[in-house]
């Protein structure tokens, strides 16, 4: 009968480390055979050196076990994160880069032992012995140029750019969305720093009748004072657009014909904006909507573009 093992890969946010020099830590030992172990991201590496760590998990008797006790590590290690105030990616088992199966053939033979390709997040598999993971390990990183920063500050610090409050929040926001880790988290913080820039704009005068009218009307209603005010106060933003609505009308004055994801810039906006709610509310997205990861790619284009537009339209 085979078992099955589990890894969880997961990464720290740079500055974030686990203080250990082991390469390995016990974190639980069930019965019969089950262990969970914290390993190094890097074999023969000490777990402190290395800003991507996993939990191992063997021994399992059947594979919805292996998976239902990789689920409930990554909730414990998500507690322990809030708990401990650190900036983890726990991912979504997705395979974003891999070794071709003619690739890991290769370093299996070169290094005498099975290999798979490292998934960011929970990866449930039969139990091999002596299985390695792989993974690319090159690090991408942007250079900026010092001219560029110069020329810009200058010009910038002398001519005493103009923001309005909303820009500024919005920039700040935009800025602050390097930092996110998650994908999810990243998605929400971009789409937020477009509706910082918004101002809905009042419906026509018929809107604002029809909402005095049912607010007179709510007055009346034998509920509690909360209930009341909350009804009230629904039917005092019905008097101005969504903030759809008014989402898709910046986007399509500012980025009228740039397209984002094979769509309209105003289109692109609504529905980033629908799965932004959703996100919130149920904590994920169908499948079929798109990856998140890829989804917040996209974002952040549209939200440079956008921001700069903004800044730069003199009558904004």
């Amino acid at each position: 009968m085979p078992l099955y093992d589990f890894r969880l890969r997961f990464n720290f946010a740079e500055a974030y480390r686990i203080n250990s020099e082991a390469e390995k830590i016990e974190l639980l030992d069930l019965s019969p055979g089950e262990k969970i172990t914290l390993v190094s991201g890097l074999s023969e590496t000490p777990i402190k050196e290395q800003n991507h760590v996993a939990v191992l998990g063997k021994s399992f008797t059947s594979e919805a076990e292996a998976r239902e006790a990789a689920e409930r590590c990554k909730r414990a290690l998500l507690y322990w994160a809030v708990e401990q105030r650190l900036g983890a990616d726990f991912g979504d088992g997705r395979q974003r880069s891999w070794f071709t199966k003619a690739g890991l053939k290769y370093y299996e033979q070169k290094y005498g032992c099975p290999i798979r390709n490292d998934l960011h997040g929970i990866d449930v598999y039969e139990h091999v012995e002596k299985l390695k993971f792989a993974s690319f390990n090159a690090k991408a990183e942007l250079g900026k140029h010092v001219d560029r920063l110069i020329n810009t500050f200058q010009r910038e610090y002398m001519k005493s750019r103009h923001f309005t409050e909303k820009q500024l929040l919005a920039s700040e926001i935009y800025a602050s969305s390097f930092f996110d880790i998650s994908a999810r988290s990243r998605f929400i913080t971009l789409v937020t720093a477009v509706e910082a820039l918004l101002e809905p704009v009042k419906h026509p005068t018929e809107v604002e009748e029809l909402v005095e009218d049912v607010k007179v009307k709510a007055k009346h209603l034998v509920v509690d004072k909360d209930t009341k005010a909350s009804i009230i106060g629904s039917f005092d933003r019905i008097r101005y657009q969504s903030r759809n609505q008014a989402g898709r009308m910046l986007a399509n004055r500012l980025l009228p014909n740039e397209i984002f994801d094979e769509q309209a810039s105003d289109d692109f906006f609504s529905k980033s904006y629908d799965l932004r709610s959703r996100l919130l509310h149920d904590g994920t997205i169908k499948e079929k909507e798109g990856d998140v990861g890829e989804l917040a790619n996209v974002m952040e284009a549209f939200v440079h573009k956008l921001l700069l537009a903004a800044l730069n339209n003199e009558s904004q």
